[in-house]
């Protein structure tokens, strides 16, 4: 059976956040939906199908994790359609290159009338993980 893909023109742009039931291990798709922010998007005209490279998000933090991750503090994380502070983890591990389709990108059951994509970082954000990634020796994706 084949993939099944969302239209091209419904992809998200870079540093968009979006519902991902992003894998835990290997490319199974996780078991919960979660915010997922979009680092770079690749379309393959050819076949008229896209993807994303995106990390996850999660409500978990240390002391760490402020100078090396992208953080979504209270007074932001509403205007984003965030539901909490949330912390978007920017090593290379935590990337991954998945189909935009419905195997990966869906809304929990709580969200399911509004729209694939959460939001989008502003300027003072997207500055604030372009200087996360230069501090860990990374490049962000151009």
């Amino acid at each position: 059976m084949g993939h099944i893909f969302y239209p091209l023109e419904t992809l998200p742009l870079q540093y968009d956040i979006v519902w991902c039931l992003y894998p835990e291990s290997g490319l199974t798709p996780g078991p919960i939906a979660r915010p997922s922010l979009v680092l770079d998007v690749r379309v393959n005209q050819q076949q008229k199908i896209g993807a994303v490279i995106c990390t996850y998000g999660t409500g978990e933090f240390e002391a760490r994790h402020y100078k090396e991750d992208l953080i979504i503090p209270p007074l932001e994380y509403q205007a984003l359609g965030l539901h909490k502070p949330t912390r978007f983890a920017l090593g290379l591990n935590s990337r991954m290159q998945l189909a935009w389709g419905p195997k990966y990108f869906v809304a929990p059951e709580y969200a399911k009338s509004q729209n694939l994509i959460i939001g989008g970082l502003n300027g003072e954000q997207i500055d604030r993980m372009l200087e996360r990634l230069k501090r860990r020796g990374l490049e962000p994706y151009a």
